[in-house]
């Protein structure tokens, strides 16, 4: 019988999906609960596994295509049961942005499946031709997904070593550096080696040959690493596409200023030490970044348009009574912006648990789409990296963002005389069609007394 599995609801208010990639193709036999697609909404990509056993007969959609929730996405072929669940309609075939892939489209000879297995089928091929047993491999790719480097690496003196994972710039940077790249593990997307890693391992390629003159002039690298002109292209989809889109609607529509000030950081680094005993016994990572939450919630209370929307089309602002922080992420797959539900309703302690909790479901993309949606305000956390000032984007359709820059000591001048102070920037861009500059320099103010006065945040 014919089984039509549909895009399933997987978050709230989810309307439609982009496919990212497929995990099967027509022909292949595919088991109960195995993921068969990669689906990205509203910056979250999520795997959507099969909820029955067969033969795949029809694909909708191409990677890049966004398909309707409800439409259909995949038509198997189950044995074993009677009457047919559900047979592919006419919506299907009349989908928007969903083109069936027709059987005859890939070659008959595709190989099955295997029970419980994440691996693409070019990946099941190339076990099955080296003769290594799936089951046994430990896969290294998002989610645990075996990749080729781990079907060759278990194989080990019987496979071709495999190709490194990195574009023909970072493999030329690593030749004329001495860099063997088969010891590397990228830590770029997809654990693409990237030209951090190959500079990191630079140091350990010593008694290099001094002999060899340096190349005059700059080097152009094409696809094979040759001096010639040419370039890396990079596929512009999934989150990076979404990330654009969203970005681009931001500036397009908000009316956005930044407000810059200085924060004295001194009092919540000490009261930070403070507490770190208590947050060891509840193995809890005690950061700066709760007490930011914390001044952050408070502050809003005292100005309530921060913690607001613009509705134009109604004329209307909608100011939120729940404060849900977003709180960004920097993952491999771009950056995404979970959030702290009712944040106003959490102690330091509850803070700082939540935000390690959604830091390691986005590095691992394991994030849920309902994370991802309600955020009433968020905070981008720059100064780990470095920085002085920054100009961040309104998390449309907020009505603005906090950035915080480096934490550094500096000398500050207090009652006449010099002292050395931690001491941060802070970086509020907001939305002028909804508060004016007093606004947000009174916003900054407050928060800034809260945070030099941390114990009211206790």
């Amino acid at each position: 019988m014919d089984f039509e599995f549909k895009l399933p609801d997987i978050g709230e208010g989810l309307v439609e999906g982009e496919i990212v990639k497929w995990f099967v193709k027509v022909g292949d036999t595919v088991t109960e609960h195995q993921p068969v697609a990669s689906v990205l909404t509203d910056k979250a990509e999520v795997e959507i596994p099969s909820p029955k056993s067969g033969k795949v007969l029809k694909l909708f959609g191409k990677p890049g295509q966004k398909i309707q929730v409800h439409a259909p996405l995949i038509v198997l072929s189950v044995t074993g049961e009677g009457k047919p669940d559900a047979a592919p309609t006419a919506a299907a075939k009349k989908q928007p942005g969903a083109t069936p892939i027709a059987a005859n489209a890939t070659p008959s000879a595709a190989p099955r499946r295997q029970v419980d297995v994440s691996a693409a089928p070019m990946v099941r091929k190339l076990a099955t031709t080296l003769g290594v047993d799936l089951a046994s491999v430990t896969g290294t790719g998002p989610q645990g997904r075996i990749l080729e480097s781990d079907v060759r690496a278990l194989k080990g003196d019987g496979g071709t070593p495999a190709p490194a994972n990195a574009t023909a710039a970072v493999r030329a940077l690593a030749s004329s550096l001495g860099v063997n790249l088969s010891g590397l593990t990228g830590t770029g997307p997809g654990r693409r080696i990237v030209e951090s890693d190959v500079r990191g391992a630079a140091p350990k390629a010593e008694h290099r040959s001094n002999s060899a003159p340096a190349p005059a002039g700059p080097l152009i690298l094409t696809s094979a690493g040759s001096a010639q002109s040419g370039a890396d292209k990079v596929p512009f989809a999934g989150i990076r596409r979404k990330i654009a889109e969203k970005m681009s609607l931001s500036k397009r529509t908000v009316a956005d200023v930044t407000h810059v000030d200085e924060c004295d950081m001194t009092a919540v680094l000490a009261l930070r030490e403070e507490l770190k005993p208590e947050a060891l016994k509840r193995n809890i990572k005690l950061t700066f970044l709760p007490f930011i939450v914390r001044a952050l919630v408070k502050t809003l209370a005292e100005f309530p348009m921060f913690n607001s929307s613009l509705d134009e089309s109604a004329g209307e602002i909608i100011v939120k009574r729940e404060k849900n922080i977003g709180i960004a992420v920097a993952a491999p797959q771009g950056l995404v912006v979970p959030n702290i539900k009712g944040a106003d309703g959490r102690d330091l302690f509850g803070l700082a648990a939540e935000i390690a909790a959604l830091a390691e479901k986005v590095r691992g993309n394991k994030i849920d789409v309902a994370s991802l949606q309600g955020g009433t305000f968020t905070i981008t956390n720059i100064g780990p990296i470095g920085g002085l000032y920054a100009n961040p984007i309104v998390n449309h359709p907020e009505v603005a963002i906090l950035a915080l820059m480096k934490l550094q000591k500096r000398p500050m001048v207090r009652e006449g005389g010099i002292i050395i102070r931690d001491m941060m920037n802070l970086c509020l861009t907001f939305d002028h069609r909804v508060v004016d500059g007093a606004d947000a320099a009174n916003f900054m103010n407050t928060l800034i007394r809260h945070l030099e006065n941390p114990r009211t945040l206790i």
